[in-house]
């Protein structure tokens, strides 16, 4: 979870950073159209029947075209400055990322007009023709530069497709719409309709803005990134979920199948109805008399019985760091899984506290040892109601010529070998005189 938190705050502060840097520098994206790279043309009627004359010149390092506009059999007299940005007038730069053309023109006219037409050639094999100059697109708008005006932007999206080009050249509706994709040329010429006279444009600078990603786009990717991350958080989640659920059914299987062993025992036992009332586990008085009978068994010689002392590690930090109610949930069910790996023949009796004594008729030393390992190895590997592990200490004794009292005693003080030796351990009392009266001396 943490680790998700810490993912969000990172994407939150990168979200926030990436949309201040468009905001004040994400259409700074620029292409300069330079007279030292760019190839500058000065152009006029007479190619096509004219008699207008145009002259490019050097104007303090800037381009300049001095025009004189003259009226012949050409109908539409026109000067202008072509600036070829490749060497084939059929391969050229894709201005389909920008989205402003800025122009620095000085125009001087004897038209009251004063307006100049921008054409941005572009050219697509869908309708350019290779022996055809042109049939590259005419992206047009016309605009009034002034003189010592400065700059002036002009969005591309005002550019329009000339009706005169789409109808000559048949020009499919698709590829109707402007396209600056492959532009070639940019050519600025006199306005349409202009008197004769003369003329002088001076270029002082052209450039086109865009930004480095589009905002639509931008937005987009954020979006999915946070898409991504939620549902990466989802379906992390949702296997975390999947996993507590299913050790969750696991253990709540495991507890119905201990309870219900625990109820066959529980009726098998039917005579020995003291119960301790926190664990459902019996009590001393309800095995008093059946130890008798034990001990008095075992000393005609007719049977082998042992003892396995049970003790729970580290108990009381669980009561002073979970709170009681959570030991006695663990008290409950430490029985249920104690049940769970003895015999039906075994009985279990809560001795006190945290303590309990297994008592297993018809098992000597050795089984009876093997029967602890298997307690607490199972104990030990047990998913625990509280989520952390929990292990046992564990002493066994057999037996001998002895009172009952006497065997409980060596079991016990077993136990607190197994305990002194770093809990969670099996110490068998084999001798009867094994007894260390000095040993119970941890909590």
């Amino acid at each position: 979870m943490r680790v998700f938190q810490k993912i969000t705050i990172v994407m939150l502060m990168f979200s926030i950073s990436i949309l201040t840097w468009h905001h004040f520098r994400g259409d700074t994206k620029t292409i300069t159209i330079n007279p030292d790279i760019h190839q500058y043309y000065a152009a006029d009627d007479k190619k096509v029947g004219g008699i207008s004359e145009s002259v490019l010149v050097d104007k303090n390092g800037r381009p300049s075209v001095v025009c004189k506009l003259k009226k012949g059999n050409y109908p539409w007299p026109y000067c202008e400055t072509a600036v070829h940005l490749s060497n084939s007038i059929f391969e050229g730069i894709d201005l389909s990322g920008y989205s402003k053309l800025v122009l620095d023109i000085d125009y001087k006219s004897t038209d009251p007009n004063g307006r100049l037409r921008v054409y941005l050639r572009n050219s697509n094999p869908a309708y350019t023709k290779r022996n055809d100059a042109a049939s590259l697109k005419f992206n047009g708008i016309e605009y009034e530069p002034g003189f010592n005006a400065g700059p002036k932007e002009i969005d591309l999206s005002d550019f329009q497709v000339l009706t005169w080009w789409i109808a000559d050249y048949k020009v499919a509706v698709e590829h109707a719409a402007p396209e600056f994709s492959n532009v070639s040329i940019i050519e600025i010429a006199t306005s349409s309709g202009v008197n004769e006279g003369d003329f002088e444009m001076t270029i002082n600078s052209i450039e086109l803005h865009g930004a480095w990603i589009k905002e639509t786009t931008l937005l987009k990717s954020i979006l999915y990134a946070w898409l991504v991350m939620i549902m990466s958080y989802v379906l992390y989640e949702q296997r975390r979920l999947g996993k507590k659920l299913k050790a969750s059914t696991y253990r709540e299987g495991r507890l119905r199948k201990l309870n219900d062993n625990l109820k066959e025992k529980n009726v098998e036992f039917a005579e020995l109805a003291h119960r301790d009332s926190l664990t459902g586990a019996r009590n001393r008085n309800a095995v008093r008399d059946w130890l008798e009978r034990m001990a008095q068994q075992v000393r005609w010689g007719k049977q082998t019985f042992s003892v396995i002392y049970i003790d729970i590690d580290y108990f009381k930090k669980i009561n002073d760091n979970l709170g009681h109610q959570t030991g006695d949930d663990i008290l409950r069910e430490f029985v249920l899984v104690v049940t769970g790996a003895i015999q039906r023949t075994d009985f279990l009796v809560r001795w006190g506290g945290e303590e309990f004594v297994v008592f297993c008729p018809k098992h000597n030393a050795e089984e009876a040892t093997e029967k602890a390992e298997h307690i607490r190895r199972t104990v030990e590997h047990h998913l625990w109601c509280h989520n952390e592990p929990l292990t046992c200490s564990l002493g066994v004794t057999e037996m001998k010529d002895e009172r009952i009292t006497e065997v409980i005693a060596r079991a016990d003080d077993a136990l607190y070998k197994a305990k002194n030796a770093g809990r969670n351990k099996v110490i068998t009392s084999v001798n009867v005189t094994d007894v260390d009266a000095n040993s119970r001396f941890i909590n």
